[in-house]
């Protein structure tokens, strides 16, 4: 493995790990077995007593996708054998008034039990009412519970997890009340947390408290911390000695400190690695690369120089253009037929046809045409070996040694043994990846900006795919969790992905050297493809073409340039020009060498492959509440 490919796959690893810890960090919410609901509506609202009880007046609409048979609910209780009572359940459809229900054991419609929970410390009211698919339902509890609050030497205290954590559903509307009785609340302090994002203090008016929350995830709990004047329950049985009002702050501002990290580690790191990231990938750019920015398609002048490097390095050069949304797709293919014809030019191969018969068969549909022709590359010039790699990884060594006899192939031969053959079809692809790969990596030395300033493309290319991943999962917590800090994270995000994208689509890594060969080479592929009479045109004599032609096969463009040089130029003028090169020149036989030997590399390439050639919230950051196994549900 190069350095280029360590580099690319570290940092794909920790791209990776920094994704999945973020996601990791984020609430798993089980999915609930029974009727399928939503909860539209939830209103709570909690009276202080005199004797330190809590009355819960509890009222919730349900939305049912699917029938069912009646509610549950669960309380857990200040503690293991605290006294509780349920006053009545009142149930209505739609919208109609809400109407009680008889408490008994009978199971039958419009009645309802009470139970003890799952635990000790719980109990359950089983409301049995039939509901129709579609319909709404409304369920208020009325119930009271003692020993919810202790009388401390400076202070009463409730600690009570209003909304528990065992709801599997989003609740909306939200709307939670505390009545304490009396206006004046001195010392009052209150504190409310929703979810692991967000702790904030409260003050109450008017001798009442109160929070609306408009969404609130699935497990997620709603936990009250509150301290209030002991005369509001000045007849509660609950009392200690102790102070515990300094006690309580310093325990909520541990709270809040452990929250606002969990709320950096969630929301922030990850983002701020990233951005960081990309602001130090942006100034490096700046700072080392060329000044002149890469140029549009539209911006490029036609050049009729033809290139003086192989048509691999000039695809490769293509292929680099130092922007990932802007650089060019090279087909390998072409790129390879390209330089099987430049070589051929060269000496150092020859390509030959060997068999030329052409058979008609008479079928159902019609004549069809056989065509045993083939062609045959003899090796001359033992020097286009790559001695870096061995007999199987290198093209040519692949090619003559392996397929051929150690002289020569044809390409009836590779299609056979590669059909036959599927490690040995995957061996072609290989080796052929690494024929390309090896002018990739020269383009890079040679005609890029040294790695040690600059990031390298691989890397930007996975830094921005981070960051539109990362925005899109931030703007997904943004429909979550109604929050200002997170709302403007995302549009960090967001604002830092754009600038990287205007950035790199803008800017090149090539040195000067690297920028001007790359425009001289994007100028000819650009003249090949748009010069429709090329005997008007700067290249009007036709023995250049013997040497333009590799290049037009290796961009693609070898049928649509030979059509227009048979427009623009006679058959004798091709014949007194070409002479021994007119295999791959001449109009039919021509088109047929360039089609001949894609059909063949695809068939490899088919045969390689196998194929036809045809959080939850609860538990960290709690004041220590009772109630949070509490939870609505369904059966």
């Amino acid at each position: 493995m190069n350095n280029s490919k360590k580099r690319s796959f570290i940092v794909t690893i920790i791209t990776f790990i920094l994704i999945i810890g973020g996601i990791a960090l984020q609430p798993i919410h089980a999915e609930d077995d029974g009727p399928e609901y939503t909860i539209s509506k939830l209103n709570i609202n909690c009276q202080i007593e005199k004797n330190g009880a809590v009355r819960l007046t509890r009222t919730v609409t349900y939305h049912f996708n699917d029938y069912a048979d009646g509610l549950t609910y669960q309380q857990e209780l200040p503690k293991t054998n605290s006294p509780y009572h349920v006053e009545k359940v009142e149930v209505a459809d739609n919208n109609a008034k809400l109407k009680p229900i008889q408490q008994n054991d009978s199971e039958n419609n419009n009645t309802y039990t009470v139970t003890q929970g799952d635990k000790d410390d719980t109990f359950l009211i089983k409301t049995y009412h039939s509901v129709k698919c579609d319909n709404n339902v409304t369920i208020r509890y009325v119930f009271t519970m003692d020993d919810a609050i202790t009388n401390y030497a400076d202070a009463a205290r409730l600690n009570y997890k209003v909304i528990g954590n065992d709801t599997d559903v989003t609740q909306k509307n939200i709307h939670i009340k505390f009545n304490f009785g009396q206006k004046s609340l001195t010392p009052f302090k209150a504190w409310m947390h929703c979810n692991a994002s967000h702790t904030q203090n409260i003050s109450a008016k008017d001798g009442t408290l109160s929070l609306a929350i408009k969404k609130l995830p699935a497990n997620t709990y709603v936990e009250t911390d509150i301290l209030f004047p002991k005369s509001v329950t000045a007849q509660n049985p609950n009392v200690k000695n102790s102070k515990i009002i300094s006690k309580t702050i310093a325990q909520e501002k541990k709270i809040t400190h452990e929250r606002e990290l969990l709320f950096f580690l969630n929301y922030c790191l990850l983002p701020l690695i990233i951005i960081g990231y990309a602001v130090l990938r942006f100034l490096i750019v700046r700072r080392k690369a060329q000044k002149a920015r890469i140029l549009k398609v539209g911006e490029i002048p036609h050049n009729f120089d033809i290139p003086t490097m192989p048509v691999g390095m000039a695809n490769a050069l293509l292929k680099e253009r130092g922007s990932v949304f802007t650089g060019e797709t090279v087909d390998k293919f072409n790129t390879f037929i390209g330089e099987l014809l430049q070589l051929h030019n060269e000496g150092k191969i020859k390509i030959e046809s060997i068999v030329n018969n052409y058979e008609v068969l008479l079928k159902k549909s019609g004549p069809q045409i056989k065509d045993d022709s083939d062609y045959q590359i003899t090796l001359k010039d033992s020097s286009i070996i790559n001695g870096k790699f061995s007999k199987k990884e290198d093209i040519y060594s692949l090619l003559f040694y392996v397929i051929g006899d150690g002289h020569k192939f044809t390409l009836n031969q590779l299609r056979k043994i590669a059909s036959g053959n599927r490690q040995r079809a995957k061996e072609f692809l290989t080796a052929l990846d690494n024929w390309f790969n090896e002018y990739l990596s020269t383009v890079e030395k040679q005609y890029t900006i040294s790695f040690a300033d600059k990031i390298s493309k691989n890397n930007r290319k996975y830094l921005i795919a981070t960051l539109i991943i990362l925005s899109v999962w931030v703007i997904i917590e943004v429909s979550i969790f109604d929050s200002g800090k997170i709302i403007a994270i995302a549009l960090l995000c967001l604002a830092i992905s754009l600038l990287s994208v205007f950035t790199y689509h803008r800017n090149t890594n090539f040195n000067t050297e690297g920028l001007e060969k790359y425009i001289k080479i994007s100028g000819f592929k650009k003249m090949l493809h748009d010069t429709s009479n090329f005997k008007n045109s700067k290249l009007d004599d036709l023995t250049l073409w013997k040497d333009i032609l590799p290049y037009a096969a290796g961009f693609g463009l070898a049928p649509k340039i030979l059509d227009r040089l048979h427009q623009s130029f006679s058959e004798a003028e091709f014949i007194s020009s070409f002479h021994g090169n007119d295999f791959y020149y001449e109009k039919t036989d021509g088109k047929y060498f360039y089609v001949k030997v894609r059909i063949t590399f695809s068939d490899v390439k088919s045969s390689a492959s196998g194929g036809d050639s045809s959080s939850s919230s609860s538990g960290f950051g709690s004041s220590g509440g009772f109630g949070g196994n509490s939870g609505d549900g369904a059966f």
